[in-house]
């Protein structure tokens, strides 16, 4: 039997419930966003910090961050057109990785292969294919919002190599990643080759290692180094380990991110983490 704690969901909402507590996020949604948001904050429940819904809980002489944040949160995704359904959906999830019941997931942590603050303890691994599309994209889009926010020296971003079969160059442009790591440019270098994502070729991936601050004799020897290859192995054998099927996967101080948020809920979350 399939349970699932902390966060409890009304079904369904009778009409004409009146207006709800509401954040400033929430104040300035209108029609049928609104209405959305009120079906979810009005009958679901925070995992933490308060025994209410979200509603009663933000009606609170002083109410908990967390209350607040899960209403921005829904109210964020109704104005983005997700139906109350795919929004309990999101918190239910969310729920699962801020106060889970399994132990984290055993994942390597090296300092080159971080972005942010190696002794951090908000740790976000994402498991990711040098040529995968849906990467080049999230993945850039990530770093740079999180590059304007206070969260930099917080957090880790933990770089895990999951080199895709299906994607033609994959092997090779994991190599180089490593290969860059192991010079002190890992994220300059993938953020790089993500921004020339179609320009991939053997040759390229020297060009964008100088490019972003690496000697090109001393990379070019690191893409010789059986050990560079055997660094990618284990990443991706952890990965499996890890339940990874696709990329990018995400996991939050080792607890596995199922749904496909977007960045800002990542960022949230991230935020979530760093205040606990």
């Amino acid at each position: 039997m399939k349970v699932i704690p902390y966060l409890l969901f009304v079904a369904t909402l009778l009409p004409g419930i009146q207006a709800f507590a509401q954040t400033p996020t929430c104040d300035a949604l209108q029609g049928d966003a609104k209405t959305t948001a009120q079906k979810v904050i009005s009958t679901a429940y925070p995992y933490d910090c308060c025994d209410d819904t979200i509603e009663k809980c933000l009606k609170a002489a002083a109410p908990c961050k967390l209350a607040t944040r899960l209403a921005d949160e829904a109210c964020r995704l109704a104005d983005k057109g997700k139906s109350a359904d795919e929004i309990r959906h999101l918190l239910d999830q969310r729920a699962l990785v801020m106060s889970p019941l399994t132990p984290p997931a055993k994942i390597a942590l090296a300092p080159e292969h971080v972005w942010g603050n190696p002794g951090a303890k908000v740790v976000l691994t994402v498991y990711l294919c040098g040529r995968c599309p849906y990467c080049s994209r999230h993945v850039p889009q990530l770093i740079h919002a999180l590059e304007k926010s206070p969260l930099k020296d917080k957090i880790a971003v933990n770089l895990r190599l999951f080199p895709i079969k299906s994607h033609e160059n994959s092997s090779l442009a994991a190599f180089a990643v490593e290969a860059a790591a192991k010079l002190g440019h890992a994220w300059p270098y993938l953020i790089e080759s993500y921004e020339h994502f179609d320009e991939f070729s053997p040759e390229k991936i020297t060009e964008w290692a100088a490019k972003t601050g690496a000697d090109p004799k001393q990379f070019d020897e690191l893409m010789k180094d059986a050990a560079i290859r055997a660094a990618v192995v284990d990443a991706k054998k952890e990965g499996l380990t890890n339940g990874v099927e696709s990329t990018p996967t995400f996991f939050l101080n080792g607890q596995k991110i199922q749904s496909a948020f977007d960045v800002e809920s990542l960022i949230s979350m991230l935020e979530e983490a760093a205040e606990k």
